[in-house]
């Protein structure tokens, strides 16, 4: 069964950004749930990711939720303040699970390619990467928010803003250097049997091995992999509910 594989990557320094490559984007319509909202008052030492975890949200949606009463936020999440009252829900967008089960550890994946990226760094010389809770948390939002949108892409279709600028100011992460490296598997036939969907065709190395390969493979990912500036990262997948797509997003930072 046909599939695809596209690859993304994002550089960053604090005083500029930039994407080395030219982002191909799909955009598509996606139901939107009758969804019961609720109110949360801001408490001192919240943080924008905070809040969107407790809640179930991406960033990306909290700051929708809110940026008509709160416009600051959607230029810069860490302007969050104590007392704003935040609308919240608890509905989650449908990606945590698929509804195809996975033939892979969705949970092992993740560190598994931090091994393989880090065996690739040990070849060169450098620093191993230690994983980060923070940037964890960060590679999952964007991982979902590009599943449960229907995009791919290091820019959102609806603002043309970087989602990896806003959550690492949300979650008001300190740093000189960041970066992101984003790949998605795909079927591209228009119907495809359960058993055939790349969600039950890799198992857990074959799946990370396929992701790493394919960004060693490409300049733009090798130089954020390779970068001697980069001390920690965070990686996670997310599955659409059919198990025909994954996309997988690691991010870097010193």
């Amino acid at each position: 069964m046909p599939r695809r594989i596209w690859l993304l990557c994002l550089w960053l320094a604090l005083w500029s950004s930039a994407c080395t490559v030219v982002p191909a984007v799909w955009l598509g319509s996606t139901p939107t749930p009758t969804i019961e909202y609720a109110i949360y008052v801001v408490q001192p030492g919240d943080t924008l990711s905070a809040i969107a975890l407790r809640y179930g949200m991406t960033i990306e949606q909290l700051i929708a939720l809110n940026s008509d009463t709160y416009p600051s936020l959607a230029r810069d999440p860490s302007s969050l303040r104590a007392g704003w009252r935040l609308r919240v829900t608890a509905a989650t967008s449908g990606t945590a699970s698929a509804s195809v089960t996975p033939h892979f550890d969705v949970a092992a994946v993740p560190q598994e390619i931090i091994e393989q990226v880090n065996t690739a760094r040990a070849q060169r010389g450098l620093l191993l990467l230690r994983a980060d809770v923070t940037l964890t948390r960060i590679a999952r939002d964007r991982s979902e928010d590009m599943i449960a949108r229907n995009y791919f892409s290091h820019y959102d279709p609806a603002t043309g803003q970087e989602p990896l600028l806003r959550y690492l100011q949300a979650a008001k992460f300190a740093y000189r250097y960041a970066g992101e490296n984003i790949a998605e598997i795909k079927n591209d036939a228009g119907w495809v049997p359960p058993w055939l969907t790349v969600a039950a065709r890799y198992s857990t190395y074959e799946l990370a091995n396929e992701f790493v390969k394919g960004w060693l493979n490409s300049a733009e990912h090798r130089a954020n992999i390779f970068n001697t500036h980069y001390r920690r990262t965070g990686v996670a997948l997310a599955i659409s509910p059919d198990g025909r797509r994954i996309v997988a997003t690691q991010v870097f930072a010193d």
